[in-house]
């Protein structure tokens, strides 16, 4: 493939920390504007510090989204709540706007990373939720299967303006397949036989257990960390004691036969703020 010529970004992000924003939101309210006085903003770096880590250790989470049902001539199709792990696939310069609504933590990926795991980029139908007479989603919608109805999305939040909002997103998600946990790609932290997993599910609160469904373990195709802030990444690069520099190269150093492209390859890290000059 020639990448001088690639239409899409190379780089999947999945984002992380909206929870960690709200804590806080007094202060991180205006994170986002050009012209805020960045002194006035406390970032909460040892939550973003935690959030890495444990990502890194561990893996994305999988989680859940409230029932959803599609609507054809008086018929109401269940979409399940499946568990999924949504990426953005956006030039790195656009990710501003969604990490105010997802939180400021990137974690960029290579697409292979969410083929193997039978992701594939969503199919957006228009133009609202309440407005579905797409032929296409009709006939899929008959599908034995209504977990594949997870890759469908609205491309506008509400029927008021087209502004194709959820369609300016460009997502991926992986979703849950039996196979996958066979396969060891995805993990159950419930399951005691995960020791490491289950120890961490059991020092969650009680709410973020009842959110977290399944872990994705990262491999060599993990290729870029979008930090929130300066202070979280210098904290992350610079002290050894908190071990992101260990988790990272633990990643690089796995045996992942079919990757020659970032295998050993450490991934890009840059700031949020930095991301407006690409």
């Amino acid at each position: 493939m020639n990448f001088d010529y690639a239409v899409h970004s190379d780089f999947l992000i999945h984002w992380t920390g909206a929870d960690i924003d709200e804590r806080d939101k007094d202060n991180n309210l205006n994170w986002c504007k050009p012209d805020e006085d960045k002194s006035k903003t406390k970032c909460e770096t040892e939550s973003y510090i935690k959030r890495l880590y444990d990502i890194l250790q561990f893996g994305l989470w999988m989680t859940v989204e409230d029932v959803e049902a599609l609507c054809f001539d008086g018929t109401s199709v269940s979409i399940p709540n499946t568990p999924r792990t949504c990426f953005t696939e956006l030039k790195v310069s656009e990710s501003r706007k969604h990490a105010r609504q997802y939180g400021r933590l990137g974690i960029g990926v290579k697409r292979p990373f969410v083929f193997k795991r039978f992701g594939r980029p969503l199919i957006y139908y228009g133009f609202h939720e309440k407005l579905n007479n797409d032929k296409f989603l009709r006939a899929c919608a008959e599908l034995d299967n209504k977990d594949l109805l997870n890759f469908f999305k609205p491309m506008n939040k509400s029927n008021n303006s087209l502004t194709y909002d959820f369609y300016a997103e460009s997502e991926w998600r992986i979703l849950f397949f039996q196979e996958l946990l066979k396969k060891d790609m995805i993990r159950d932290p419930r399951d005691p036989q995960n020791e490491k997993e289950n120890k961490y599910f059991n020092e969650l609160t009680i709410k973020e257990q009842a959110k977290l469904k399944y872990l994705i373990p990262l491999d060599g195709w993990f290729a870029m960390i979008i930090y929130p802030s300066l202070d979280v990444k210098n904290k992350a690069q610079q002290d050894d004691s908190i071990g992101i520099k260990q988790q990272i190269k633990r990643i690089k150093d796995l045996d992942d036969c079919g990757n020659r492209v970032e295998k050993k390859n450490w991934p890009i890290e840059v700031d949020l703020d930095a991301c407006r000059n690409f």
